[in-house]
């Protein structure tokens, strides 16, 4: 005689009461329909006053990241990504959401989808725990990083620099730089650490603090590169971490610059059209990622912009972004969406356009790009 089920005497309200993380559920119109004890001693938000109310109502419960980018739009609400791809899992993020004190509460936050009768997602579960501590660490983390980052882009002799930098995590395992040596050579990099969060980003510090020391006594991105790559394996040389990087040397006044890579994405050269713009030459150096081989030796190759061009360098996470069909977005996206882009603000209009072809829960990789074209 088998031993009588427990689970057949607990309520199923009751189970998710019991729950001791924050547990509330939405319907397919993204109401909340259950609200359990945790969360109300989490938020201190009243089951009554928040059962009814749409998770879609920045005023409800605001998720957002650290940065503060809202988690509530369309295009970026987890619940919603959750029902629509029928997939369900943690958010790369430590999300700030709102209490009835009017203090934000970081939280980690895991969403699933459930499942009707007929085994159609008609709602989407959701757990949270605070995360106070870790919220204070990754805060310094990220203002630290924030101020090595070349975040905003820039106009200045006679060159154009757009950049993009969106980490899938607050602190990201991607870096970006532009800045001039003197006053017609821009140099422009773009790094990529292998992993994500603190660790990767702890390698792009040393990555950067190797690139400037090593413009000291280099101008050529192929040797700046190289004394990188033995700088990275004498300071660090932990086994199972590597960076895939780029670098341009531009001089503003001839147009003329060169493109250097360490196990990176090809620099693409976009021309205009009249129309939009059409890819015109794509810049493919081949060599090992840094921090591999200390003998390894990295090229570079020139290039050339007219008034009309602009060189286009990424990380992979635009290129190996999926899209519903499971395809990535590549190079050929790339060209799709610069073929008829007529914008002023092409790399954040370029990251949305990733974004829309991706529907399911948040991209895999960091994004970041750089974007240098003469100024008109």
């Amino acid at each position: 005689m088998q031993p009588a089920n427990i689970l057949s005497d607990i309520p199923f309200i009751e189970f998710l009461d019991q729950v001791q993380d924050g547990l509330y559920i939405v319907d397919a119109e993204r109401t909340i329909v259950f609200w359990n004890r945790a969360a109300v001693e989490l938020t201190g938000f009243a089951a009554s006053d928040m059962v009814g109310k749409s998770c879609a109502d920045h005023g409800v419960l605001g998720h957002r990241t650290m940065l503060g980018e809202s988690l509530c739009e369309d295009d970026t609400c987890p619940l919603l990504r959750s029902l629509l791809s029928d997939t369900g899992g943690t958010v790369p993020h430590l999300v700030l959401m709102n209490t009835a004190r009017g203090k934000p509460l970081p939280i980690s936050l895991s969403v699933g989808p459930l499942h009707g009768p007929n085994g159609t997602a008609i709602g989407v579960i959701a757990l949270f725990r605070g995360m106070r501590e870790e919220y204070q660490q990754r805060k310094l983390a990220v203002e630290i990083q924030k101020r090595t980052i070349t975040q905003q882009g820039f106009t200045k002799a006679g060159v154009r620099v757009h950049t993009l930098y969106a980490p899938v995590d607050e602190i990201g395992g991607d870096f970006l730089e532009a800045f001039f040596l003197d006053s017609s050579t821009l140099i422009a990099t773009l790094a990529d650490a292998t992993g994500h969060g603190v660790s990767a980003s702890l390698f792009t510090m040393v990555y950067k603090t190797l690139l400037h020391s090593s413009f000291a006594g280099q101008r050529e991105p192929g040797r700046v590169l190289s004394n990188i790559n033995r700088g990275f394996l004498e300071s660090t040389g932990i086994d199972g971490f590597y960076i895939g990087a780029c670098v341009v040397s531009y001089d503003t006044r001839t147009g003329n610059g060169l493109y250097g890579a360490a196990g990176h994405p090809r620099g693409l050269l976009f021309r205009s059209t009249g129309r939009g713009y059409a890819l015109h030459d794509s810049l493919t150096v081949s060599s090992l990622m840094l921090g591999i081989d200390e003998e390894a030796r990295f090229g570079e190759v020139p290039f050339h912009l007219e008034p009309g061009d602009f060189l286009f360098l990424s990380s992979d996470g635009i290129l190996e972004a999926a899209g519903a069909s499971g395809i990535a977005f590549g190079v050929d996206g790339v060209e799709s969406f610069f073929a008829a882009y007529q914008g002023s603000a092409p790399l954040d209009d370029l990251a949305a356009e990733v974004r829309r072809c991706s529907p399911s829960l948040p991209l895999a990789d960091d994004v970041s790009a750089l974007l240098i074209a003469p100024a008109t």
